[in-house]
């Protein structure tokens, strides 16, 4: 498997993951919500805390690098 190919992999599993967490959070918490507006809200606030993607070229070759915008933490996938 491609590094590219793992790398969107991974960012769409946690994108599924945050998007149905925050959607079962906020329905929680709102019960009379409108369903599209729900999932609007959601899309967002998981578009904000998901992992963002940054190839970095090296001598080596590529690297792609998955960083979170609360953790100085950075992901290098080879």
């Amino acid at each position: 498997m491609k590094t590219t190919t793992k790398a969107s992999l991974y960012i769409f599993l946690i994108f599924l993951i945050t998007y149905l967490v925050m959607r079962f959070c906020i329905q929680m918490v709102f019960n009379d919500i409108n369903p599209y507006l729900l999932s609007a809200i959601s899309a967002g606030i998981t578009v904000i805390l998901s992992p963002q993607r940054r190839v970095v070229k090296k001598q080596s070759g590529d690297q792609i690098q998955l960083k979170w915008l609360f953790s100085k933490k950075v992901i290098i996938l080879k």
